[in-house]
C-alpha cells in the first residue's frame, strides 16, 4: 500500500499520540503544587506581617511606620521574606510554563523536520513482519515488536517496544475493514516475546555490540547542552549521580536519629518521621540498585582499547547506507537521511535527528585504528550526500529560473549555426545541383565548339604554362563538358559571359530574397551554399573579362596585370 505523507500527517499523528497524562504533565503538575503552596505560605506571611504592623502603628504615615520598626522589626523581616517568596514562585511558575512550552514546539518541529517521517511510503504486511520502504530508509519491523496498534482520529498508530511509533493516514486507506482485518491477521503476534532468528537478524558485519540506556547519555548531554544553553546547569546538577547515594545516606541517617529520639521520648511524631525516613532510603536504594551494585566489566578483547566487548546490535555501513539491526527491528537507512556525526569520549553518534541516533560505542570497536577508520568511512559518506543534495537543489533551482536568461542564452548559438558551414567540399555539390536547371552549363558546350579554332592563335602567342594556374581555380564545373585540352579553357571563359549574363540577375535574386526566412539549421547552410556559388560565379566572369582583354593584348601585359 503506497502512503504520501506530508507535514499535515504528521503534525496529525503527533496529536493523536499525544497522552492526555504523561510524565512531563505530572511532573508540571506537581511542580505547580509546590509553587501554590510556597505562594499561599508567603501571601500568609504577608498577612501577618501586615497585620502586626498596623497592629503596633495605627496611624499610616512613614513617622509612624518608622516607630513601629524600632519598637519591634520582626514583622518587617517576616513582610520582605514572604514577599520575596510569593514573587520568586509567581517567576518560577511562568518560567516553568514558557519552558514547556518552548519544549514542546521543539519536539513538534524536530518531528515535523524529520527526514524519515515524510514522502511517499510503501506499507508491505507479510506474516512475519511489517515492512516499510521510505525515499530514504527500508523498515522492518516484526510483529513481536510491535507493542500495540491503535485507531486513532487521524490515522493508524504501530507503538514499537523501543519507545518509536509509525504511523497511516486515515485519509489513504482503502476501506473501513482495513484496521479489522489486520488485526484479525497479525493480531495474534502483536507484543510477544521474540524469536532469536527474528530478534537478530543481522549477518557478520563491521560492529556488533549490546546496546544499553547508558550508551545514549553522552549524545543527550551534547544535545540539551546546545538547547537549554545557560539553563543548562540545572539539568546538570539534577543529572549528579552522586545524588542517590547522598540522599540515601541523609535519608538513612534521619531514620536512625529520629528511631533513637522515639525509643527516648516515646514520641510517635519521631517515630513517623523515622519510619517515612527509612522508606524513602529503601526507595533510592531499590530505584538505583544499578548504582550501588557497581558497573558490570565485560571481558576485554584488547587490554590497550578497553572500551571493546561483544554484544547483540548491529551497525553495517556500505556505500548505499546503514544496516541497523537491533531488537527485532531492521533499518536500512541512505546516507541522505543522515544529518551529521557527534563524538564524545566514549562514543560516536551518526545523527539523524536531534533525538534520534545511531550509538557507536567504542567498545565494540577492536582498536583505535579501527573506530578511526569506521567512523571516517561514515563521515566522508554523509558529506558527499550532502553536497549530492545541494547540488540537485542549486540544479532545481537553475531550471526554474525565469524566461529572460533563457531568452538571453538561446539567441547565442544562432549566428554560430549560421556561420558554421564554411567549408569548401559542401558548396560544390550545392553549385552543380544550383546550376542544373539554368541554361548555363548546356550552352556552354554548344558556343565552345564554334570558337576553339581561334584558341590556338593566342595559345601561340603565350606559354602553355601561364594560362593553367589560372584558369584552374576558376571553375572546374564549367570544363567537364568542353573535354578540350588545357589551351582550349580560355576560348570557354571567353564565350561564357554571352549565355550567363542575362541569367545573373536570375540566380542571384531567388537565392538572396528567402535566405532571411529560412530559420533552421539546413536552410542557414543551402543559403551559405548559395552565396558561395553566386561569388564563385562573379570571380568566374571576372576571370573570363581578364582573359578577354589577355587575348587582345600581348602576353607581357597581362602578366603585369596579373
Amino acid at each position: 500500500m503506497r502512503v504520501d505523507i506530508d507535514k499535515q500527517d504528521i503534525a496529525n499523528a503527533l496529536a493523536d499520540t499525544r497522552k492526555k497524562f504523561d510524565r512531563a504533565k505530572a511532573g508540571l503538575i506537581i511542580s505547580f503544587n509546590l509553587l501554590g503552596v510556597v505562594f499561599c505560605a508567603a501571601m500568609f506571611g504577608l498577612w501577618r506581617a501586615v497585620t502586626a504592623i498596623t497592629a503596633t502603628a495605627p496611624a499610616l504615615s512613614v513617622d509612624g511606620v518608622l516607630n513601629a520598626f524600632h519598637e519591634n522589626p520582626a514583622p518587617f523581616y517576616l513582610f520582605c521574606a514572604s514577599a520575596s517568596f510569593a514573587i520568586a514562585a509567581i517567576l518560577t511558575a511562568v518560567a516553568i510554563f514558557k519552558a514547556r512550552r518552548k519544549r514542546a514546539a521543539a519536539h513538534k518541529e524536530e518531528a515535523l523536520n524529520h527526514s524519515l517521517n515524510a514522502g511517499r511510503f510503501e506499507f508491505i504486511f507479510s506474516a512475519e513482519k511489517l515492512t516499510i520502504m521510505g525515499p530514504l530508509a527500508v523498515k522492518k519491523i516484526s510483529w513481536q515488536n510491535i507493542r500495540a496498534i491503535e485507531k486513532r482520529k487521524s490515522s493508524i498508530v504501530f507503538h514499537r517496544k523501543d519507545g518509536g511509533y509509525d504511523f497511516i493516514p486515515k485519509n489513504v486507506i482503502p476501506n473501513d475493514n482495513f484496521y479489522d482485518l489486520m488485526m484479525v491477521k497479525h493480531g495474534s503476534l502483536i507484543n510477544k516475546a521474540c524469536p532469536y532468528e527474528e530478534a537478530h537478524l543481522a549477518k557478520p558485519l563491521s560492529i556488533v555490540y549490546e546496546a544499553v540506556r547508558g550508551d545514549l547519555d553522552d549524545y543527550y548531554a551534547q544535545y540539551f547542552k546546545k538547547r537549554d544553553g545557560k539553563l543548562f546547569f540545572i539539568r546538570r546538577l539534577c543529572a549528579w549521580k552522586p545524588w542517590a547515594p547522598f540522599l540515601f545516606l541523609t535519608f538513612a541517617a534521619l531514620a536512625v536519629a529520629s528511631g533513637f529520639v522515639a525509643f527516648q521520648t516515646y514520641s510517635l511524631v519521631q517515630a513517623g518521621a523515622a519510619i517515612a525516613a527509612a522508606l524513602a532510603a529503601g526507595a533510592i536504594l531499590v530505584t538505583k540498585s544499578s548504582y550501588f551494585r557497581g558497573p558490570a566489566h565485560p571481558f576485554r578483547k584488547n587490554a590497550d582499547w578497553p572500551y571493546a566487548q561483544t554484544d547483540l546490535t548491529t551497525v553495517s555501513l556500505n556505500k548505499e547506507g546503514v544496516f541497523h539491526a537491533r531488537h527485532g527491528a531492521t533499518d536500512i537507512i541512505k546516507w541522505g537521511a543522515f544529518s551529521g556525526y557527534a563524538e564524545s569520549k566514549r562514543f560516536g553518534y551518526l545523527v539523524i535527528a536531534p533525538k534520534q541516533v545511531i550509538a557507536l560505542p567504542k567498545r565494540a570497536f577492536l582498536n583505535k585504528a579501527h573506530f578511526e577508520d569506521f567512523t571516517l568511512y561514515a563521515k566522508r559518506n554523509i558529506t558527499l550526500a550532502k553536497k549530492q543534495k545541494s547540488d540537485a537543489e542549486h540544479g532545481r533551482m537553475m531550471r526554474s529560473l525565469g524566461d529572460k536568461e533563457a531568452q538571453q542564452q538561446l539567441p547565442a548559438p544562432v549566428p554560430k549555426a549560421v556561420a558554421a558551414p564554411t567549408q569548401k567540399p559542401r558548396p560544390a555539390p550545392a553549385v552543380a545541383a544550383m546550376a542544373r536547371p539554368g541554361p548555363s552549363p548546356q550552352a556552354a558546350p554548344a558556343q565552345v565548339k564554334p570558337q576553339i579554332k581561334p584558341a590556338p592563335k593566342g595559345a601561340q602567342a603565350k606559354p602553355s604554362p601561364k594560362p593553367a594556374p589560372q584558369t584552374a581555380p576558376a571553375k572546374p564545373a564549367l570544363v567537364k563538358p568542353a573535354q578540350t585540352p588545357t589551351q582550349a579553357r580560355p576560348a570557354q571563359q571567353q564565350a561564357a559571359p554571352t549565355p550567363e549574363a542575362p541569367e545573373k540577375p536570375q540566380t542571384s535574386k531567388p537565392v538572396k530574397k528567402p535566405a532571411p526566412k529560412m530559420p533552421s539549421e539546413t536552410a542557414a547552410i543551402l543559403n551559405s551554399a548559395l552565396k558561395k556559388a553566386a561569388q564563385l560565379e562573379a570571380k568566374a566572369k571576372q576571370q573570363e573579362a581578364a582573359s578577354a582583354q589577355q587575348a587582345e593584348t600581348p602576353p607581357e601585359k597581362k602578366t603585369a596585370a596579373e
